[in-house]
C-alpha cells in the first residue's frame, strides 16, 4: 500500500512540474470519480477515481495518458490511453467523446488484472482560472482473474475465477 501511495505521489509531483515547465495551451490534465451501474453477474458496484494528462492536439483532439484506482471486488490500478475529441466549438456546455482503454493492474495477492477500456461522452462547463468541470456517461469494461476457495468437511478447492464486469459508468470532474 506504501508503495500505490508513493506511486500516486510521484505522478502527481510529475503532472505540476511538467504544467509549469510547459505551455498552457499544449498540455492539460483531469481527475475525475465515478461509479456505474453493473450490468454483469457477480455484480459489483464501481467506484473510480482517475488522473489524466492531456497533450492537445489541435483545438479539438487531445491524446494522453491516465491512472488512478478503481473499486470492485478488489482494488485495481489501470493504466490507459486516452483520446478525446471536442464535438463543436467551445461554448458555455461543450460536447466531448472519449475513450480510454489499457490494462489494470492488481493491488491485492490472489488476484490478478485485465483488459480496461472506458469509452464516454460528456459536456463540459467553463469556470474561473482556465479550468473546466466535466460530466459524462460511458460504458466500462474491467476483466479480472482471482483465486476462490471452497472448504467443506471433505476437501479444500481452489479454482481461477476469470471476471468480466460490465457497467454503464457516470463520472463527474475537472480538467485544468
Amino acid at each position: 500500500m506504501k508503495r500505490l501511495v508513493f506511486m500516486i505521489f510521484l505522478c502527481m509531483a510529475a503532472v505540476s512540474s511538467a504544467k509549469a515547465q510547459t505551455g498552457e495551451s499544449k498540455i492539460s490534465f483531469a481527475t475525475t470519480v465515478g461509479t456505474g451501474l453493473s450490468m454483469s453477474e457477480p455484480s459489483s458496484t464501481p467506484f473510480t477515481w482517475q488522473v489524466l494528462g492531456y497533450y492537445n492536439l489541435t483545438g479539438r483532439w487531445a491524446a494522453g495518458i491516465g491512472t488512478g484506482l478503481s473499486f470492485y471486488e478488489k482494488m485495481l490500478v489501470p493504466v490507459y490511453g486516452d483520446i478525446r475529441f471536442q464535438i463543436g466549438r467551445e461554448r458555455k456546455f461543450t460536447p466531448y467523446a472519449e475513450l480510454g482503454a489499457g490494462y489494470s493492474f492488481a493491488v491485492a495477492g490472489n488476484t490478478g488484472g485485465g483488459f480496461f477500456m472506458n469509452p464516454s461522452i460528456g459536456i463540459q462547463y467553463p469556470l474561473k482560472n482556465r479550468m473546466k468541470l466535466q460530466l459524462a456517461v460511458g460504458y466500462e469494461l474491467q476483466e479480472l482473474e482471482r483465486l476462490k476457495k471452497h472448504t467443506d468437511n471433505y476437501f479444500l478447492k481452489e479454482f481461477e475465477e476469470r471476471l468480466s464486469h460490465h457497467s454503464i459508468s457516470f463520472k463527474a470532474g475537472l480538467r485544468f
